[in-house]
């Protein structure tokens, strides 16, 4: 999805200041660390859309990771690792640099490498337990989504919860999503159909 491209492209997912930062996010630190770095990253990169701060890509980013993983928990190992993988593209990399967008082929010494490595074996086992060879790319799809969902504002009606919200159609149904309320507004068509 082009949202998960612009986040890796930009340094990847969770990233901060990208040559100043040695080594790699700690899976040790805590989840609202690898949000603020990611976007962090995407406000220095200039990936945020208009009227979303970083503070508030950071907030939703964790709501909709939570989210994520209550919704799809066969996922969540690629989910765990494919956030692992873009903080420390976002840590390591510059806005042009597309590691981090997707499982590639990094040299041993690439500082990124293990969790590359991680993040492709977390595709294969999702798709090894679901029998489905394209279940691990298709978790990766709806991270993306999340992802964009939290990077961009919500514009429609007042909401209180996502019931309140009416489903989004998009022309291509993929993009399509259930009604979303982000900070008390819905999403719309123009906010999800990118």
């Amino acid at each position: 999805m082009k949202m998960l491209q612009t986040v890796l492209l930009s340094a990847p997912f969770f990233g901060l200041v990208a040559a100043a930062l040695p080594g790699c996010w700690s899976a040790t630190a805590p989840d609202s660390e690898s949000e603020e770095l990611l976007c962090g990253k995407l406000a220095e990169c200039g990936k945020l859309s208009g009227g979303v701060t970083a503070e508030r890509c950071a907030a939703n980013m964790g709501l909709l990771h939570l989210q994520a993983i209550n919704e799809l928990k066969a996922c969540t190992p690629v989910f765990e690792q494919l956030k692992s993988l873009m903080a420390c593209a976002a840590q390591q990399q510059g806005c042009e640099s597309d590691v981090g967008t997707g499982a590639a082929e990094l040299p041993a010494d690439h500082p990124c490498f293990e969790e590359n490595e991680r993040y492709k074996k977390a595709l294969q086992e999702v798709a090894a337990q679901s029998q489905e060879p394209d279940a691990g790319a298709l978790c990766a799809f709806f991270y993306e989504r999340a992802v964009d969902m939290a990077t961009t504002p919500a514009t429609g009606k007042t909401c209180a919860t996502n019931a309140d919200c009416p489903d989004v159609e998009c022309p291509d149904p993929a993009l399509g999503s259930d009604g979303y309320c982000q900070n008390g507004k819905c999403k719309t068509a123009i906010d999800v159909c990118r």
